[in-house]
């Protein structure tokens, strides 16, 4: 064991040294290592496909943009509730009463406020959203001195994309602190970001807990000049950030980017959201009494869009596969007083039901949990009066329950095993558990009628690439990028099912790949005939790409046809809107048996 030991220990210390040999840096220009320049690295064969889709110097500016927070916050405004205007004066108050001292809001915050840093949108059709103006990149005084080593906390790259948006360093994000750190000590916090290993993949060499000197031997020290991130007070010591298992370390209060942060600001009033994904909900036009189904819906934020723009008059049907997350749609839907939304749990790629299906309502009775389903709608609400109490009836709940599946499948037998009925007892006996603490559980669905519904909205699963800031890219491969492509066709298949003839599909993802956007497009209108692509309102993004792109493996990528373009909406990172990377692309649908 000891020998193994030395043997990682000797791996390590070869592979510092290797890593210092090649990024040699004997005198250090210490303005360029305080600051906040990321370099984005990414799979060479990622890197060369983009260069090819975008242009060199396109995606040199793609790069650098994603490892930047958008300059402002987008607000939509629950119009069911209040009003803009509204909004805009709580906000103001908020802000002006945000726990700084009279001379600082009346010198700092009064002022910015005078010049526009919350204001409503002009874009025609999207009144209802707020714009909050921040501000960044700042310069950063760190205090260094040559001979007194600033304090130092080292964070992970998921930690400092979250404190780049606004968040505060959490105990669980500290990798490696410096000695003697106390509460109340200032520190200057940098990011540890994944690095090229000896097998050839990517790592973060960094054991937390690890003891920062200040000196050039310390982990990552050449490696973190340029992605320092703030100042801040540390609010616990070095001995509590690591035996602590949650709560704030280290308060930011001095910040690369500064954007405003609205946890738990008007609860059910607003809604954080990006403005691409605000647009989306537009281009699906939703229209009063109509049934739309939300395929990937969680979070919710598209959901509770589409359930505004119909007025709460119509069905939302939001499916997604994770049961905590069909929970956080119900929770953000009765937040907003939306009761048109009803939620399933479902796997997208099982959205259409198999044939030997009765119905397309939920499998209430396979739920153990019948008294605590939440019911949204009023056909909902009927089938949870028809389920018995278990509380009320025992074990009857479950008789009554088997009755009706089997009145359900025929012929079809229903066992229920002395483990579920154990199982029903001690709920009875301990009361609902922490998913049912809600006051509800989410449905079991298995699928829905071909050609149910007017609407579907595809706000597929993705590589996620245009989400910003993003300090690191080089995880996703060519091979990566191409099963995403694959996954998503797949659910597009399903979408097409799904909608009637004459109705709307609308496909969007937040990634700047070709492959999962306009090869998307194309193998949609090239496998179904009876697509077309349609016109979007508002259109405020960008043209789609135009071309094909041949992988050296003889794979050739299609993408939009010349004249497509104009009828899909890019938004590019990089772009004067200064949004996240996003795509949309809308059909209408024609006759299917044509």
């Amino acid at each position: 064991m000891k020998k193994a030991g030395d043997c990682i220990c000797l791996l390590k210390t070869f592979r510092r040294s290797f890593l210092t040999l090649q990024n040699p840096t004997p005198k250090m220009d210490l303005s360029g290592r305080y600051s906040y320049s990321p370099l984005l690295r990414w799979n060479p064969q990622v890197e060369e496909y983009f260069i090819r889709a975008y242009g060199a110097d396109h995606f040199s500016r793609i790069s650098k943009a994603l490892t930047r927070p958008s300059c402002y916050s987008c607000i939509r405004v629950n119009t069911l509730k209040t009003t803009t205007d509204d909004v805009i004066q709580k906000l103001l108050a908020i802000i002006q009463n945000s726990g700084r001292s009279e001379a600082d809001v009346a010198s700092s915050v009064k002022g910015r406020l005078q010049n526009g840093t919350i204001s409503e949108s002009q874009i025609p059709g999207l009144e209802y959203v707020v714009f909050v103006k921040g501000s960044g990149p700042h310069t950063i005084d760190y205090g260094y001195e040559p001979d007194k080593p600033r304090k130092e906390v080292i964070v992970s790259r998921k930690c400092a994309e979250a404190v780049l948006r606004g968040a505060q360093v959490y105990v669980p994000g500290v990798m490696a602190c410096s000695s003697h750190v106390e509460k109340g000590d200032v520190v200057a916090v940098s990011v540890a970001v994944e690095q090229p290993t000896l097998d050839g993949g990517w790592g973060l060499g960094i054991t937390r807990g690890t003891v920062l000197q200040g000196s050039q031997t310390d982990p990552y020290y050449f490696e973190r000049s340029g992605l320092y991130i703030g100042q801040g007070t540390a609010m616990m010591s070095r001995a509590g950030i690591f035996r602590a298992s949650e709560g704030i370390a280290v308060d930011m209060h001095n910040r690369i980017f500064q954007l405003p942060s609205f946890y738990d600001v008007l609860e059910g009033q607003i809604f954080l959201q990006n403005l691409p994904s605000i647009v989306t909900a537009h281009a699906l036009d939703p229209q009063k009494g109509e049934r739309i189904l939300d395929m990937c819906a969680a979070p919710g934020g598209k959901t509770t869009a589409i359930a505004s723009l119909l007025g709460d008059e119509g069905e939302v049907v939001a499916v997604d596969r994770s049961h905590n997350k069909v929970m956080d749609i119900q929770k953000l839907a009765a937040e907003m007083g939306l009761k048109c939304i009803t939620t399933y749990k479902l796997d997208a790629l099982k959205a259409v039901r198999r044939k030997n299906e009765s119905n397309d309502e939920p499998n209430m009775c396979n739920s153990k949990d019948n008294n605590y389903i939440t019911s949204q709608n009023s056909d909902s609400m009927k089938l949870h009066k028809e389920v018995p109490s278990i509380a009320a009836e025992g074990l009857n709940g479950d008789k009554s329950c088997k009755e009706k599946v089997s009145n359900e499948k025929g012929v079809e037998r229903t066992y229920v095993s002395k483990a579920d009925t154990r199982k029903n007892m001690r709920r009875m006996r301990n009361g609902p558990g922490r998913n049912q603490c809600l006051g509800g559980r989410a449905e079991n669905s298995k699928g829905f009628s071909p050609n149910s519904f007017d609407r579907v909205l595809l706000d597929a699963p993705c590589s996620a690439l245009g989400l910003r800031p993003r300090l690191f890219a080089a995880e996703e491969t060519i091979q990566s990028l191409r099963n995403h492509g694959k996954y998503q066709r797949r659910m597009f298949d399903q979408a097409v099912q799904l909608v009637r003839p004459g109705g709307i599909i609308v496909y969007s993802t937040c990634t700047i790949n070709p492959g999962e956007n306009e090869a998307l497009v194309r193998y949609a209108l090239d496998r179904y005939k009876f697509l077309s692509l349609a016109p979007q309102h508002p259109r405020i993004g960008g043209p789609g790409l135009v071309g094909r792109y041949e992988f050296p493996d003889g794979y050739v990528e299609e993408w939009l046809k010349p004249g497509e373009e104009e009828l899909v909406q890019r938004f590019d990172p990089s772009s004067p809107l200064d949004t996240i990377g996003f795509f949309i692309a809308k059909f209408t649908v024609g006759p299917k048996d044509a």
